[in-house]
């Protein structure tokens, strides 16, 4: 696998034009500026049409089956992709001027690296130094840890990283088939599935702490961040994750289920109601994310490449642009 030349830079966005005019006049401050830069838009007006238009190396992609479906609109991007590595940006982050070239730097030079997880800082007092020893981990009862706004002061090893600020080479992305599209509701875990499956190819996910963005966590077209449904879609698709990557027999799955269980009874700090709301939720979500498994995973792993005509249609244009 060659060293990267080219970079395809891509915003997924649905009803948001001022921050994608913020996120677009960042990287068009950046030292090494992007080869290709996508919007995909599933807005159903024209203001981020407009917002686009001002910037000529940008090009929009209207992709109304987007809303509420961002794996989707993943997908659509490496349609017209022709970089050697995508990246993709949540349209809510600012990328500090390096940024891009500290995510290529990642990639030279070690052609197992398949997957670059990017510092995200998100403006909370000590985060550079919160978990700078556990970043983008999958612990052996399921659980994730995040902690992409630490600094451990040079490149690590990650399980996972976080999809506001993550890159892949095109090749690996082709090899996959593309994203898992079924990640439902807020779509929670997609970011962490296709980190796990570049990695179960036999690629090197690493974390950069130079490749840095800000992360404003703009509000959500529907709903609110952290509200129930986040509750409830946290469940339901770790329950898949889980179950697909490693299996319904594995370990993992079987420890984070008591978990999940067992910890949907220790909320404290809420009022009586609010706690028994939050029990319901939470158990209503693994529930269901168990049948889902049922119906979409297996007793073991399942397999990380994706077929059918969708997954080929990827491949081919990656191929293409290649």
């Amino acid at each position: 696998m060659a060293d990267v030349h080219r970079a395809t830079v891509v915003i997924i966005t649905w009803n948001r034009p001022g921050y994608v005019d913020t996120c677009l006049s960042h990287l068009g401050r950046l030292h090494r500026p992007a080869d290709q830069v996508l919007v995909v838009d599933a807005s159903a007006d024209v203001r981020t049409a407009e917002v686009v238009s001002r910037y000529p190396w940008a090009k929009r992609i209207a992709f109304p089956g987007g809303a509420g479906h961002m794996t989707r609109s993943r997908n659509q991007a490496l349609l017209h992709a022709n970089g050697d590595v995508v990246c993709y940006l949540d349209d809510d982050v600012k990328v500090q001027p390096q940024w891009l070239d500290e995510v290529l730097a990642a990639f030279t030079g070690d052609e197992a690296v398949g997957a670059v997880a990017g510092r995200t800082l998100n403006g909370q007092p000590g985060e550079e130094t919160a978990g700078a020893d556990a970043i983008g981990r999958l612990m052996d009862d399921g659980q994730l840890t995040g902690n992409f706004a630490a600094d451990p002061g040079k490149i690590v090893e990650v399980d996972h990283g976080i999809g506001a600020n993550m890159s892949f080479r095109a090749a690996v992305l082709a090899d996959l088939g593309g994203f898992r599209d079924d990640f439902p509701g807020t779509a929670l875990r997609e970011d962490t599935d296709i980190y796990l499956r570049v990695r179960s190819l036999g690629h090197k996910a690493v974390f950069s702490p130079w490749a840095v963005v800000e992360h404003e966590a703009a509000p959500h077209v529907k709903g609110k961040r952290f509200d129930w449904r986040y509750l409830f879609w946290g469940r339901h698709n770790h329950a898949l994750l889980l179950s697909r990557n490693f299996g319904l027999g594995s370990s993992q799955f079987r420890r984070w289920l008591v978990w999940a269980v067992l910890g949907s009874f220790s909320e404290t700090g809420r009022s009586l109601p609010r706690r028994l709301l939050r029990v319901v939720v939470s158990l209503a979500g693994t529930a269901a994310g168990v049948v889902t498994s049922l119906r979409k995973a297996g007793w073991s792993a399942t397999a990380p490449v994706a077929n059918g005509p969708a997954a080929e249609n990827l491949r081919a244009a990656l191929t293409a642009t290649r």
